[in-house]
């Protein structure tokens, strides 16, 4: 009868487990987002902010305290053309409260909010990727890390969901839902700049802050470098060698920043820069580098460029 008792309230404190927390987050933490359509979108939460902020101008670093496998696990080996994103936010109770997010557009230009514009198109939302997976009880994915289905049981504690509305503004996902002016994500692989935007009272708004420059490869190597970005040369092609179907393509680099190959069959494609990237990135150095690219076609042309 004891050994019966005893099975009894074993089941039940089963029953009564919360399923564990994957992390504890808090206003200040920075989100590290994976997305892909089709696939759950995979979240980690990297620490307090500072660790980016504050820096020389050329301090680099590789991010290693988070688990690209579960990345992988989920959209396989080859991270190309995923989309990550990086967002964080003070309280908005906060002395000097800030906001803080991924920009995969070279161009943009973004300016501070007002106070009510940032609490509700950036603390808000940022808040919210933050602490609806506690919220909603999703079940641990890995250390500091949720998977989480747009479309399944806790599809209110995705990234998707929250960025889009509840999924009344999918298309603007890209560009944080329609908060921001700029598109927040970077496809895999590529450089992506982090920006600082505050609450401001001026007229006109000042420029945010450029933080530093975020670079990740395919298999989802991450890695930062504070500072501004440096203007450098455009790369030039220097040679094009051809053994089978191997083309190895050289090039001039300057130091710092992404190189990529990009590649098309047909100049039908559209200017250089909306061609698939087929090889890269490499890191520039100066001196001469070269990318290879295999390609059965008779023809074809290649293009080099360069992110931050």
């Amino acid at each position: 009868m004891k050994k019966l008792l005893y099975l009894a309230v074993a089941a039940f404190a089963l029953l009564n487990t919360r399923p564990a927390q994957a992390w504890t987050y808090a206003n200040g933490h920075v989100l590290l987002i994976f997305r892909e359509s089709g696939f759950n979108d995979v979240e980690f939460d990297l620490g307090d902010v500072g660790q980016f902020l504050g820096k020389s101008d050329g301090y680099t670093t590789r991010l290693t305290g988070w688990d690209s496998g579960l990345a992988t696990n989920v959209f396989g080996s080859d991270l190309a053309g995923v989309s990550v994103i990086l967002a964080a936010t003070t309280s908005d109770s906060a002395a000097s409260p800030a906001a803080w997010l991924s920009s995969g557009d070279p161009s943009a230009a973004p300016s501070d909010f007002s106070f009510p514009t940032w609490r509700a198109n950036l603390y808000s939302v940022i808040n919210s990727i933050g602490t609806r997976p506690l919220t909603y009880l999703v079940p641990a994915s890995g250390t500091s890390a949720y998977s989480v289905d747009p479309s399944g049981t806790y599809r209110l504690a995705s990234y998707d969901y929250i960025v889009s509305g509840g999924g009344l503004n999918g298309g603007a996902i890209p560009q944080f839902g329609g908060y921001v002016a700029f598109k927040v994500e970077q496809t895999i692989p590529g450089a992506f700049g982090f920006w600082q935007i505050v609450p401001s009272s001026a007229s006109p708004r000042p420029a945010s802050t450029y933080v530093g420059t975020f670079s990740i490869d395919a298999t989802g190597s991450l890695s930062f470098t504070s500072g501004p970005v440096i203007n450098a040369t455009p790369p030039h092609i220097t040679a094009i060698t051809r053994a089978g179907n191997l083309d190895t393509v050289s090039f001039t680099t300057a130091p710092g920043g992404n190189y990529y190959l990009l590649y098309t069959n047909s100049i039908a494609a559209g200017a250089p820069g909306l061609w698939p990237v087929v090889s890269g990135p490499i890191s520039g150095n100066g001196a001469n580098q070269s990318l290879t690219h295999t390609a059965a076609d008779a023809a074809g042309f290649y293009s080099v460029q360069r992110t931050p």
